[in-house]
């Protein structure tokens, strides 16, 4: 992948995200140009779910005292409260559409 689509994957995630978190998505958006840049929707999830546990990594340091670690926690799940709800929907429909219909 070069620059320009790099670029352009960043710049489609940081939207996502924003809208997501401002409380505008409901479900996991798709349109063409993230077909291009994901692949399939599998694709986008997996791309905000490791952006979602890279800010947790960088942002949760396991040796802070553990009052302080709890306030970070929910600090950085309020701010990404709208792609965690993004991705529980998407993992819910997954689901859903993986259990076999009763005969």
């Amino acid at each position: 992948m070069g620059w320009t689509d790099t670029h352009r994957r960043w710049n489609a995630l940081q939207d996502i995200e924003a809208r997501a978190n401002a409380g505008t998505l409901d479900m996991l958006p798709w349109s063409p140009e993230y077909a291009d840049l994901f692949g399939d929707r599998d694709g986008l999830a997996a791309a905000l779910r490791s952006r979602w546990e890279q800010a947790r990594r960088a942002q949760l340091d396991s040796h802070l005292p553990e009052h302080v670690l709890e306030e970070q926690w929910c600090r950085l799940h309020t701010r990404h409260r709208g792609v965690l709800r993004l991705l529980e929907r998407y993992d819910a429909t997954r689901a859903d559409e993986a259990d076999p219909v009763p005969a």
